[in-house]
Formats: structure tokens, C-alpha cells, sequence
């Protein structure tokens, strides 16, 4: 009986514990996110972020995805490594994230959304382009999308029945 009562007491210590660490580090996720959005804001032409800042938040965001994957903001801290490093052209990388992020969290709320940048992301930007992935994430999007618009899915439609063409063919032939 004591032993239940004290293993209940630690476990229930562990929560409180585990609680306030995932406040404290999503604290200062937002905070850093704070910092590089004024800096942003007084950015000139031809400036960039600075790497180190940037690096904060990368830091920040991984190191809560690795400590609490089973917490409900672990897919948002993938959702914005993929984005991040998508905005920085560090498509391989972003990808990666991406990829964790559809497999691990199936029901994430913005997945339409990954889908669609994944399928990007190997269309454009990738090289050599990977058409079987392109089909693959854009096939999935129209699976499981069901609010997606009329005119979107014609587009994507439109874009898996002519994958063997460039982005220069393809807009030769709409136009």
C-alpha cells in the first residue's frame, strides 16, 4: 500500500514537473519568435535574419519536438522547422521535418497544408525532381482534403496528368 501511495506521488510530481517544462520552453519559443519578428520588421532591403537568432528558435523548436513528442504542440514545432527551413531554401531539411510530421502526427490540423508544400518542395525545388514523390503527397492532399476548393483540385488534377513536363512546358501549355 505505501509503496502504490509513493509511486502515485511521484508520478504525479513527474506530471506537474513535466508541465511546467513544456510552459517554460514553449515560453521561450514565443519569445524568441517575438525577437525575430522585430527584427524582421526593421530589416532593409538586402538584410537578412541574423543565423544565430534564426538558430535560437531552431534549437528551441527541435529540442521541444525531442523531449515531448507525445505533447500537442510537437507537430507545431515540425510545422514550423518545415516552414522555416523552407523560407530559408533549405529544401532537403524542410522536407525531412515534413516528412516526420505526416508520419508521426496523422491527424495534425494543418496537414493539408504540409501535403501541399511537400509536393512543392519536390516539384520545384528539389533537384533532380522527384515526380513519384510529387504524385505521392499530391494524391494524399486530395485523399484527405475534402474542404479543398473545386478550382484547387483541378489544378492539382491538372498538374498529376502532366507531371512529365517542365514548369516551362506546362505553363506553354495552359497558356
Amino acid at each position: 500500500m505505501r509503496i502504490s501511495l509513493i509511486i502515485g506521488m511521484l508520478l504525479i510530481l513527474w506530471s506537474c514537473s513535466s508541465d511546467k517544462n513544456t510552459d517554460e520552453l514553449q515560453s521561450k519559443i514565443k519569445q524568441q519568435e517575438e525577437v525575430l519578428s522585430g527584427i524582421s520588421k526593421d530589416l532593409r532591403p538586402g538584410q537578412v535574419i541574423p543565423l544565430e537568432e534564426q538558430d535560437k528558435l531552431v534549437n528551441l523548436l527541435t529540442e521541444y519536438f525531442h523531449s515531448y513528442p507525445e505533447d500537442e504542440y510537437a507537430p507545431v514545432c515540425l510545422d514550423k522547422l518545415h516552414m522555416i527551413y523552407s523560407s530559408i531554401g533549405e529544401y532537403n531539411k524542410s522536407s525531412a521535418y515534413g516528412d516526420t510530421l505526416l508520419s508521426q502526427y496523422t491527424a495534425y490540423e494543418n496537414r493539408p497544408l504540409i501535403l501541399e508544400s511537400m509536393a512543392v518542395n519536390y516539384d520545384m525545388f528539389i533537384i533532380p525532381r522527384d515526380t513519384n514523390l510529387v504524385r505521392t503527397y499530391y494524391e494524399m492532399l486530395l485523399e484527405e482534403d475534402d474542404k479543398m476548393p473545386k478550382e484547387k483540385k483541378e489544378g492539382i488534377l491538372f498538374k498529376l496528368n502532366n507531371l512529365s513536363l517542365t514548369m516551362e512546358e506546362l505553363i506553354l501549355k495552359v497558356n
